[in-house]
């Protein structure tokens, strides 16, 4: 039977798991946001392509890819990253790459495809 102290059990062992998954992500770069796979690959891409990521994974979980990034220092130039479906979404990202670092500001344009995100150094 599933109870009161079961439930607390489970809701337990999930947040200990959350939190060793965000560890283990932090160790692999910066995360930026969860996606599809061609979504978080496109990102990853163009962002070293544009000198802004030395490197990125994308790695699978419940919620779709995650993408993690190691930023290159002294770049500068704006460089575009990938649109989002979603303002909220577009920030989170933005948010995410400033608050670890990896580029000093954001942008988020609306366009006919969603919201574009662009970055600068």
């Amino acid at each position: 039977m599933f109870n009161r102290k079961s439930a607390a059990v489970v809701a337990a062992t999930a947040a200990a798991f959350a939190l060793s998954t965000g560890t283990a992500q932090a160790e692999d770069g910066v995360f930026l946001y969860t996606g599809t796979n061609a979504h978080c690959t496109f990102s990853g891409d163009n962002g070293v392509a544009g000198g802004v990521f030395a490197s990125y994974t994308c790695r699978s979980g419940f919620a779709g890819y995650s993408l993690s990034v190691t930023g290159t220092p002294g770049w500068t130039s704006g460089v575009y990253i990938n649109t989002f479906d979603t303002l909220a979404q577009c920030d989170a990202a933005g948010d995410n790459g400033e608050a670890g670092g990896v580029f000093t500001s954001h942008h988020c344009q609306l366009g006919f495809a969603g919201y574009s995100l662009s970055v600068s150094g």
